[in-house]
């Protein structure tokens, strides 16, 4: 089962980094492209996946769990209260299960898998690079108005509602918490270094590490 993990904290560059990993392994990354795969499991159209016209159905409330919080990404259904709405304690356990039939499929043939809480999901399983991308909060603020061509103000306010969205997908789908060091074999800083560099770092970390078989 060859892959990365992705985490990343907003600004830390996530959305730049993911798909030049991909890219340079040459395998598919698995983050916007989660609407069809979900589409497929749930037998609908991706349009009916990406719709907000079955709100309040089993399949809307799936979709909001899994709701693309790269950086500057908006969508309907991805908002920290939707979020927490959706990971009631008595559907966390079916969230769960389906992230990770999509994900556990995606990463039968190879891939990079941007959030989701793919760390906490495939903690043990040898062949997956788990990786988080961090940076102090005003490094990443700055950052993200590069990224998202936005002002500073804007990114301080979104920094801690991205931020405390995806960790509580964490916390809520696996009772982890996402800034553990334990989840991860490989941290960077990727406010300090170029992001084309913390994509080479992992590229050759996943090459260089012989843990296709046993957990490094």
């Amino acid at each position: 089962m060859p892959g990365v993990t992705i985490s990343a904290g907003y600004g830390a560059g996530g959305s730049v980094i993911a798909p030049q990993v991909a890219r340079r392994l040459g395998i598919p990354l698995l983050d916007r492209t989660i609407s069809s795969h979900v589409a497929e499991q749930l037998h609908v159209s991706v349009p009916e996946a990406e719709s907000g016209a079955i709100r309040r159905s089993l399949t809307d409330r799936f979709l909001a769990i899994l709701a693309p919080l790269a950086e500057g990404v908006r969508t309907a259904g991805s908002d920290a209260n939707l979020l927490w709405t959706a990971s009631a304690p008595d559907e966390a356990p079916l969230f769960r299960e389906q992230a990770e039939a999509v994900m556990r499929g995606a990463l039968a043939s190879g891939a990079v898998i941007l959030g989701r809480a793919g760390a906490a999901a495939f903690r043990g399983e040898a062949g997956v690079l788990r990786v988080r991308l961090f940076g102090p909060t005003d490094a990443c603020i700055a950052q993200a108005t590069k990224i998202e061509g936005i002002d500073k103000h804007v990114a301080r306010q979104r920094l801690p509602e991205v931020d405390g969205a995806r960790a509580q997908y964490v916390r809520r789908l696996y009772g982890a918490d996402i800034d553990d060091p334990a989840l991860y074999h490989l941290q960077i800083d990727s406010t300090v270094l170029p992001l084309d560099a913390c994509a080479a770092l992992i590229v050759a970390a996943y090459r260089a590490l012989p843990f296709l078989g046993t957990e490094p």
